[in-house]
This record gives C-alpha cells, sequence and structure tokens, in this order.
C-alpha cells in the first residue's frame, strides 16, 4: 500500500511540472512554427528555476521546444530538459487525445549517422502523452554530440513521429550544455541573488 502511496506522489509531482511549464505554450507557439524555415536557434542558456519542488527537490528547466508531429495531423509535441541535484532529466509530452504511453522502452531517436537509440519511459504508465527518462552520461553526451533527425513515440493507439529541426538540434546541444554547468539552488540561494541584483540597479540608476 505505502508503494502505491508512493508512486501516486511521484506521478502527481511529474504531472504539476507539465502543467506548470505547458503555461508558456501560447507564448513559445508563434516562435516554434518557424523553425522549420532554419531560423536562428531560440534559447541561449534561458535556465528557469522557481520555488516549486518536484518530488520534493528544487528543480530546474530549460525553455520547452515544440517539435512538428509527422505523421499526425493537429498534433504536435513539447521537448524540455530539466535538472534535480546532478541529475539531468528529459520531458516530452504528445499533445493529442489519448495519447497512453507504457512504462517500457516506448522512444527511438534516429541520428543523422543511422544509428538508432531507444529510450525507456521512467514515468508511469499514463494517457496524457508523457515520457521521462533520466539521461544516464553516456545519454547525455548521445544527445549533445549528434544531430538528431527524428524521435518516435510508440503509443497503445499510434505512433508519434517528431520532427527535429537543424536549429532545435543547436538548441539541444546549448541547453544540455547549461544544465551541465549549473547548479541547481536553494530558494533562499535565489532570493539572495535576486536582492543583491535589484541593489546593483538601484546603486547604478541614483536612487
Amino acid at each position: 500500500m505505502q508503494t502505491v502511496v508512493s508512486g501516486s506522489i511521484v506521478m502527481m509531482g511529474f504531472k504539476v511540472f507539465f502543467s506548470f511549464f505547458l503555461l508558456s505554450f501560447c507564448l513559445l507557439k508563434a516562435q516554434a512554427d518557424k523553425d522549420e524555415s532554419g531560423a536562428v536557434a531560440s534559447f541561449d542558456c534561458e535556465i528557469t528555476q522557481t520555488k516549486q519542488k518536484l518530488d520534493k527537490q528544487y528543480f530546474a528547466s530549460t525553455p520547452m521546444m515544440h517539435l512538428r508531429v509527422d505523421n499526425v495531423e493537429y498534433a504536435y509535441a513539447t521537448l524540455q530538459f530539466g535538472k534535480r541535484k546532478d541529475k539531468i532529466f528529459m520531458y516530452i509530452q504528445i499533445a493529442d487525445k489519448n495519447v497512453c504511453i507504457k512504462k517500457e522502452k516506448v522512444l527511438d531517436i534516429s541520428f543523422k549517422s543511422g544509428e538508432v537509440i531507444t529510450f525507456k519511459n521512467d514515468f508511469a504508465l499514463n494517457c496524457e502523452g508523457y515520457f521521462v527518462k533520466q539521461l544516464s552520461k553516456k545519454d547525455f553526451l548521445k544527445l549533445k554530440d549528434n544531430e538528431i533527425t527524428q524521435m518516435k513515440v510508440y503509443a497503445y493507439e499510434k505512433n508519434y513521429e517528431l520532427y527535429v529541426s537543424e536549429s532545435q538540434n543547436y538548441d539541444i546541444d546549448n541547453q544540455l550544455n547549461c544544465l551541465a554547468v549549473y547548479k541547481v539552488k536553494k530558494t533562499d540561494e535565489i532570493k539572495i541573488k535576486n536582492t543583491k541584483k535589484e541593489e546593483k540597479n538601484e546603486s547604478s540608476s541614483g536612487t
């Protein structure tokens, strides 16, 4: 019984994480729609950390990317990376109706070299399109150093082929590099940092 309750709490934590960052979709969608044209990469170490906790731990995250689904109309996917302590995670959500994903090897990532790797979903069975993977050092280097051409998510009713553009590959490399050196801070550390920044701004403005 304790295991079931604990699993439910962890699942709720991930749902809170996804819900919080999906709020930024409206602001980023227009920028994502232009990505196919080979536009300059969107992000530059814009790591976000709030007072929220995930599974009782502070976490930081990169900006959300929006990936085109090639084989399903009116569907898209979001891709995001996060960090808790020194662990880096990859989060994907398929935005479509009733996307049930097992806690199994359900994600294929194809690279320009022709190599294909398969990731297991670390998240519990769900029908909300969530895929979560804690990246090992080997996984991290593979994603960072190789150009991705496609991600394929295997769900119960259908499969989703996600297109990854050249500029999004640049963003992935950049975001992983940023997270690798980023130190997740406690809430009071963030507050002190923000206070010092405000004092500096007041001093420079002569107020």
